[in-house]
């Protein structure tokens, strides 16, 4: 039996409205899978402890972002907040400076300036109530653990070697967690 003209007319539109609800599925599921350029980096963004903490959970590396370094205009996170940061080789250079005119008679000081080159560093920010108030930790593993802290804009105040067997340097809780480490540093002396 022969089609009627109007039947094949509706089939033929049937089809291609078939084909481009087809075509916008497909096009919408591209979309939403793959990462728009507009979005925020998530390891930029920083807007909460564990944000930060996940984004960077591993040692520091030799990129940028140092105190001085940081944004006039960053968001500030609550005072106690903790978030690791990266250690840049200015940053290195600024740590073994510190350790080499540190007199402690142990030659703690001369060997903790070789994180110039080598060494696993962690490196993080504990909030204040101000950017004065905030506090910086760098502890090295190099032979040992070396240990840094620096408050606000001030220098870095190179603070020993620690045996990590009898004991860890003083850092804060909430650092060693948002380092992802917790009790790698075992218990302060």
């Amino acid at each position: 039996m022969p089609s009627k003209p109007g039947n094949t007319l509706m089939a033929v539109l049937l089809i291609i409205g078939l084909t481009v609800l087809f075509g916008v599925a497909v096009v919408m599921t591209v979309m939403l899978v793959m990462p728009s350029s507009r979005q925020t980096d998530p390891d930029r963004a920083g807007s909460s402890e564990t944000s930060a903490s996940s984004a960077s959970a591993m040692p520091s590396e030799l990129t940028t972002d140092s105190p001085a370094e940081e944004d006039d205009e960053e968001e500030r996170l609550p005072a106690g907040a903790a978030v690791p940061l990266s250690v840049s080789q200015k940053d290195r250079d600024e740590l073994a400076t510190a350790a080499r005119t540190a007199a402690d008679g142990s030659g703690g000081p001369d060997r903790a300036g070789r994180i110039t080159t080598s060494g696993t560093i962690y490196y993080g920010k504990i909030y204040g109530e101000t950017p004065e108030a905030d506090s910086y930790y760098v502890v090295a593993s190099l032979d040992s653990m070396y240990f840094w802290t620096l408050q606000g804009e001030g220098p870095w105040k190179y603070e020993g070697v620690f045996d990590a067997r009898k004991c860890g340097p003083p850092v804060p809780l909430a650092l060693t967690r948002a380092w992802g480490v917790g009790g790698m540093f075992g218990k302060h002396c």
